[in-house]
């Protein structure tokens, strides 16, 4: 399931998303990152976004940039030049299961899907200096005696950039990883070349085969130059 277009010179590029692609400080994505981007995606290279978000939380201006694909919640649903590619969704029943639960716990909970996420309709009260749910702290103990994860096959952000370079047969090798937080450690791994954010945690920067510059310092785009991609 090749793709004939890509030559043995591309790379394919994998974006995490926040404190990465996107500065949380500046609430936006740096003009020096979507023009590496858009120079990487002129010289042959795919540009892909990979995250632990679903595709409903994505900024406007995320999906404006253009990039060629989009790994979403950590590699369960991929997009690749705007078709889905791979959608791991949970079984109706365990969707129930996991419903009665939480509603027989009083536990607020929530259900991404692919265009909209589902929310129970009342009041919650939220934890004074973390903002979890209360009640939320002691969801364990109910799911435990009663639900099982068996049916789960672990996916990640390392195994969502392994389907996607198989899918395009391109090797591992040929993909850079940019990231800079534990969630990106798969990624890394999975990655030829793993690229820390200069405001990564220091976890992911000790595994990193090369740190660039912070979001804020227009980091992308020093890795694309140092690594040629641009």
């Amino acid at each position: 399931m090749g793709n004939d277009n890509m030559s043995e010179n591309n790379k394919l590029i994998f974006l995490d998303v926040d404190a990465t692609l996107y500065s949380k400080e500046q609430r936006l994505v740096p003009e020096s990152t979507i023009k590496a981007i858009h120079e990487a995606q002129e010289n042959g290279h795919k540009v892909l976004i990979n995250t632990g978000r679903p595709l409903v939380y994505f900024e406007k201006e995320i999906l404006d940039i253009g990039c060629d694909g989009y790994l979403c919640s950590n590699g369960v649903h991929i997009l690749l030049d705007g078709e889905t590619i791979y959608h791991k969704t949970v079984p109706e029943t365990v969707v129930e299961q996991i419903k009665r639960i939480c509603e027989e716990n009083n536990i607020y909970g929530t259900f991404e899907g692919e265009k909209c996420s589902y929310f129970r309709d009342h009041n919650v009260d939220f934890h004074p200096h973390y903002g979890f749910m209360i009640t939320a702290f002691d969801l364990a103990p109910y799911m435990a005696h009663e639900f099982t994860w068996d049916h789960v096959e672990n996916p990640d952000k390392g195994t969502g950039l392994t389907y996607v370079a198989d899918h395009l047969n391109i090797s591992t090798d040929d993909c850079y990883a940019f990231g800079d937080s534990n969630n990106d450690i798969s990624m890394f791994k999975a990655a030829g070349h793993g690229i820390a954010m200069g405001n990564a945690c220091d976890e992911l920067k000790e595994i990193a085969e090369y740190v660039t510059d912070s979001v804020n310092d227009d980091g992308i785009y020093h890795a694309f130059e140092h690594y040629h991609l641009i």
